[in-house]
């Protein structure tokens, strides 16, 4: 009877430890296909964020706006001003610096004299 224990006993050790190594690979498997799904959904996003971007970029519209914008460029007969050192603007030393400079308010009156100033130079 002692001998039948035993040998139950050294049947469920050993069916325990085969099963333990393929437990482990599935969750170890279960764990990578997560994160596959996750980095899925996410490159999905992505695409369809490109695929957008991609209609906007076939639009003469919007490749104005981004030549207006980005490159500073304007159409044929058309003048263009650049107003320096508006509120809430960053210069570029400012920019480079990573540092932005705290600018004081002007009242009506020293923008008006700064608008003077700048005209009759």
């Amino acid at each position: 009877m002692r001998w039948g224990r035993l040998m139950a006993l050294a049947l469920v050790v050993i069916a325990a430890a085969l099963y333990v190594q393929p437990l482990r690979d599935y969750f170890v498997q279960q764990d990578r296909y997560q994160k596959a799904a996750g980095s899925l959904g996410t490159a999905r996003e992505q695409n369809a964020a490109l695929k957008a971007e991609i209609d906007r970029l076939d639009t003469d519209g919007y490749i104005a706006e981004l030549a207006r914008s980005e490159l500073q460029m304007v159409p044929a007969g058309m003048q263009v001003f650049v107003i320096k050192g508006l509120p809430g603007e960053e210069s570029a030393a400012d920019a480079d610096d990573g540092q932005a400079v705290a600018q004081e308010s002007l009242s009506p009156l020293d923008r008006l004299a700064d608008l003077w100033r700048t005209l009759s130079q």
